[in-house]
């Protein structure tokens, strides 16, 4: 018997997935790990850094008995490749088992649906690697250069007409307006799962992503300041295509920008009434940063317009001020 540990994926994890489908079209039961039971062999997969001492204790636990791979625990760790070319399984995870990983979407029933959206999904990569060599991302050094792996017509789940695509740089794609073509011409709903990046944005890339349905917003990224013209025309081309309101721009902090550069980034991208979303570069224990990130994220900044006057960052400065004067 195969046991599978997902550690810490809040969608079902593709490379678990593959790993069911091989072994169990090789004859042995596939299950995630139960306590009290034996497996003959034991696959773990970790996509967050902050999950290394999880897996370090995993690894005391079962010892040579566990494999574990995934951006959060080996960089250089890949599936063989006939494994990697399988189509996943996708009986492996229940609509219970991705609810249960949810956190703040609201009622057992909201998250029930969501779940059920997700695990009824189509998902994959028709491309792996990225043309970037961005230097807070994972994807050049896991990944290489930017090459195709699969057809749109390899993901497809047939209970449902969403696919969940994770191509790291789908606009980088030669190929990106034929799949985009081909995901229209199969109704298929689409959430492009890594965003697009919005500094290749083309006229005709544009159109066609306004053409295609998405499961949700449209986003893509804005991570340092010298990326600011490129961006700011990637969204007006888009813009032409796309209405505002289907945008979320991602936000990285704590990287290499001052506070005042992030938030010059996010007045700038409400001026032209695109959502932001902040992410905190490797979670840095950073108090500011992380008031920041609840007041944009949550979309505290439509009620109190000002940072300095929201109120948890207020009664938080007293502390920050004492820990910054160190």
């Amino acid at each position: 018997m195969i046991g599978l540990i997902d550690v810490d994926s809040k969608i079902p994890n593709l490379a678990l997935m593959k790993l069911s489908t091989y072994y169990k079209s090789i004859g042995e039961t596939v299950e995630f790990v139960q306590d009290g039971k034996e497996y003959e062999k034991i696959f773990a997969s970790a996509i967050f850094t902050r999950s290394k001492s999880i897996c370090e204790d995993l690894v005391n636990k079962y010892e040579d008995k566990i494999e574990i791979g995934g951006t959060g625990w080996d960089i250089k760790k890949t599936l063989p490749d006939k494994i990697e070319k399988l189509r996943p399984d996708y009986e492996l995870y229940s609509i219970e088992e991705i609810a249960s990983r949810m956190k703040g979407i609201g009622t057992k029933e909201h998250k029930l649906k969501k779940a059920k959206e997700i695990v009824e999904a189509g998902m994959g990569y028709t491309s792996r690697g990225c043309v970037r060599n961005c230097g807070f991302c994972f994807v050049p050094e896991k990944e290489g250069e930017f090459h195709d792996v699969a057809e749109i017509s390899d993901l497809l789940n047939p209970k449902s007409n969403i696919l969940i695509l994770h191509d790291n740089n789908l606009t980088a794609d030669p190929y990106c307006i034929d799949k985009l073509k081909e995901i229209k011409e199969r109704k298929l709903i689409v959430d492009i799962n890594q965003g697009c990046d919005v500094r290749l944005m083309t006229d005709e890339k544009a159109y066609w992503l306004g053409q295609v349905k998405h499961l949700r917003s449209l986003h893509y990224a804005w991570d340092l300041m010298g990326h600011e013209r490129k961006v700011l025309e990637g969204i007006e081309t888009l813009s032409k295509h796309v209405k505002k309101y289907k945008h979320m721009c991602f936000m990285l902090v704590g990287y290499n920008t001052t506070f005042e550069e992030d938030m010059y980034r996010f007045k700038t991208l409400t001026s032209l009434k695109v959502d932001p979303f902040v992410m905190i570069y490797n979670q840095i224990p950073d108090l500011r940063l992380k008031h920041f990130a609840r007041w944009v994220n949550s979309r505290i900044y439509k009620k109190c317009t000002n940072f300095e006057e929201y109120g948890p960052w207020v009664k938080a400065q007293v502390k920050y001020n004492q820990l910054t004067s160190f």
